[in-house]
């Protein structure tokens, strides 16, 4: 009985420890990785044990800022197509928290170039690679063009719906992240709420917490397919917010743009 008990064991560890050292192997490309919300999904794929390299405009302010340790810096502008090539040359996993500038209406950096052609950009060359999954960050308001927001800041949110239109006709394995506000404060401290899409209205979440549902779904066969929606419930403590992910339905399938009226 011992015997057999231990050689159970072992095999329990070993299980779990090939497990660890599969996901070890696989390399996330964190794209704005210097940003506020990249820069979590940037520490929380690390503490997650993969391989993480990290996209910025300005490899010597992010190094001076964030340093290297642990995973590497490359310096990629989403404009580029070259740059997107050599940056996503041998990764499983792509992670976008890109985001235009809202002083730059209509410019190089507005929401235009980057939220909409640069997540084209990106989902383009990831289906090229054969990447496993493609993870956006969207908006709650993506799509919504009554919010104030869009009037000053280059329509950002119509911009964020065509991208995530996009990345649902591109035939990659996808899921788009739409968090509501966004706030510095720590991460792991309020449960999660998530829907499909509209499902929610208004609603805050730290950036800790959306970097952990970014990282989280990597891989995850409930996640695939879906547009969801996240932010905090601060009347109730955290639980474990990816079996709520099997709640959510997959998107449906889209009419080819041609097809559409």
């Amino acid at each position: 009985m011992k015997f057999k008990f231990f050689k159970s064991l072992i095999l329990i560890l070993s299980f779990y420890s090939n497990a660890t050292h599969l996901r070890a192997q696989d390399l996330v490309l964190v794209v704005g990785g210097s940003g506020l919300t990249g820069w979590e999904t940037v520490k929380e794929a690390i503490n997650k044990k993969y391989n993480v390299r990290a996209t910025t405009t300005n490899l010597k302010r992010a190094k001076d800022t964030f340093g290297e340790s642990g995973f590497s810096w490359v310096k990629v502008d989403v404009r580029i197509m070259d740059d997107i090539r050599k940056a996503m040359d041998g990764v499983d996993y792509v992670i976008s928290t890109i985001g235009g500038s809202c002083y730059d209406p209509g410019g190089p950096t507005s929401s235009r170039h980057i939220d909409y052609q640069g997540v084209v950009n990106l989902a383009g060359i990831a289906k090229d690679y054969g990447i496993k999954h493609f993870v956006l960050t969207s908006s709650i308001n993506a799509g919504i063009a009554e919010v104030k927001l869009n009037e000053f800041c280059d329509n950002v949110h119509m911009w964020k719906w065509l991208a995530e239109d996009y990345i649902r006709d591109s035939g990659i394995q996808y899921t788009i992240v739409r968090p509501g506000g966004l706030g510095q404060g720590e991460g792991g401290k309020q449960d999660i709420i998530i829907k499909g899409s509209r499902g929610l209205k208004t609603g805050f979440i730290e950036r800790a917490d959306v970097a952990n549902v970014l990282v989280g779904v990597l891989g995850n066969n409930d996640a695939y397919s879906k547009t969801i929606e996240i932010v905090s419930d601060k009347d109730n403590r955290r639980q474990d917010w990816q079996e709520k992910l099997t709640q959510v339905k997959p998107d449906p399938v889209q009419a080819s743009p041609l097809m559409r009226k």
